[in-house]
């Protein structure tokens, strides 16, 4: 009994020492990663225990720095190297016991020697590509992994990301959609001229450099010509609208004239009826006239009076569409100068629109450009790369294809377009 238990303890001295000789194997090989990488969230650490396999396990440290493992629960291991990060668990398992069943059932407690112990890093974080690759998203982060293999991991670059069928097909299609905005734009800025000359003819634009664009001179010219045939109609249209309000109050005032005199005239003769009937009336009660005559007195003062109100009537009413004429004449340029405005925010919101459709297909133009160049040529300018690494304090860093990357690293490459810009103020 007493060898089996010998042999027992050289077995287990044996593979403790196996087992350091491993961990300083993989030590060294995990570098940089071991010396100098400093554990952070996400990263997957392994815990093996020399002859207690049962207490090999895997953890990922956590959003908030700490990993769990057997016996010692949580512990914070973000911010700290695998050395220190090891120590820790050796220090913390020492303390522990691990009860185990025997072959004959029985169980025995057996104290975990710190020198079994051994954390490695089993996955790192990822690296994150985005930009011009062929797969963008998170690849498996590798010790002593350049950006040149992260791309190769990620299935290269992608210039054609559009996925278009026909890049030669497609820029011509791109081109006369390009044309057709540009004649959009200049007739829309020709609209602008329009409403704002009319507005204000002082401001004396020149119609020219504000339809300044890339597209055939005899549409440039057509747009200009209309623009003007616009402005000469609006203004004849304003000005016989205000001809014929003015016309119109010149006969209403007429009117008025016409109808006062007759006004004047109707009261005067409805007085003299009114006294020649008071007349008549004081000889009848007397018995000095007939009734017949007081009654044929009373109808002329009736008519009289009636006529001589509807004149007042009339000239009321003649009064008032003079005033009417009057109004329509002072909103005639107020209403003129709110329609203007409402139009010149319409067409200052349409070019916007416009200006930003331009950008997009010009944007486009060049990336099928740039793959026709490919094609044709069959080669690539060299890419822009910069990382962001949350622990260089900076918001990216240039790099290059050879550049070693951090676990957690973010890779963003960008191919050389040499995209065009839109002038926002043209």
């Amino acid at each position: 009994m007493n060898t089996i238990e010998s042999s027992m303890k050289r077995l287990a001295q044996s593979a403790t020492r196996a087992a350091l000789f491993l961990a300083l194997v993989l030590g060294g090989l995990s570098s940089p990663a071991a010396a100098e990488y400093l554990i952070q969230s996400g990263d997957t650490l392994e815990l093996a225990v020399a002859g207690l396999p049962d207490l090999r396990q895997r953890g990922v440290v956590g959003p908030d720095g700490e990993i769990t493992l057997p016996f010692i629960q949580s512990v914070k291991v973000a911010d700290m190297s695998l050395a220190a990060a090891q120590k820790r668990v050796k220090d913390l398992l020492s303390t522990r016991l691990y009860q185990e069943r025997g072959p004959d059932g029985r169980e025995s407690a057996t104290a975990i020697s710190p020198d079994a112990v051994t954390l490695t890093v089993a996955e790192y974080r990822p690296v994150y590509l985005n930009g011009d690759v062929t797969r963008p998203g998170a690849q498996q982060y590798r010790p002593g992994m350049t950006v040149r293999q992260a791309v190769a991991l990620a299935g290269g670059y992608e210039i054609m990301r559009f996925r278009m069928e026909n890049p030669f097909l497609e820029s011509s299609d791109l081109r006369a959609e390009y044309q057709s905005l540009w004649a959009k734009y200049a007739g829309e800025q020709a609209r602008i001229w329009r409403l704002r000359t009319e507005l204000d003819p002082n401001l004396k634009l020149s119609l020219e450099e504000m339809t300044k664009a890339p597209i055939p001179v005899s549409d440039l010219e057509t747009v200009r010509s209309l623009a003007k045939q616009e402005l000469s109609n609006q203004l004849a249209k304003k000005r016989a609208e205000r001809e014929f309000l003015q016309s119109a109050l010149a006969r209403a005032k007429e009117q008025i004239s016409v109808l006062s005199d007759r006004r004047t005239k109707d009261d005067e003769g409805a007085k003299a009826d009114a006294a020649e009937y008071e007349r008549l009336r004081q000889f009848s009660e007397r018995g000095q006239l007939p009734m017949t005559r007081l009654s044929e007195s009373r109808r002329l003062l009736l008519l009289s009076s009636t006529q001589s109100l509807q004149t007042a009537v009339q000239l009321t009413t003649a009064q008032q569409q003079s005033d009417e004429t009057l109004r329509r004449i002072a909103r005639l340029e107020e209403d003129r100068r709110l329609e203007i405005m409402a139009e010149l925010q319409q067409a200052g919101e349409s070019t916007a629109d416009i200006r930003a459709k331009l950008q997009a297909v010009s944007e486009k133009i060049s990336y099928t450009g740039l793959i026709r160049s490919q094609l044709t040529r069959g080669g690539r300018s060299a890419p822009s790369i910069r990382i962001f690494r949350a622990q260089s304090g900076a918001d990216s860093i240039p790099a290059e294809e050879g550049t070693e990357v951090l676990p957690g690293d973010t890779i963003e490459v960008a191919l050389d377009a040499g995209l065009p810009d839109v002038p926002a103020n043209q």
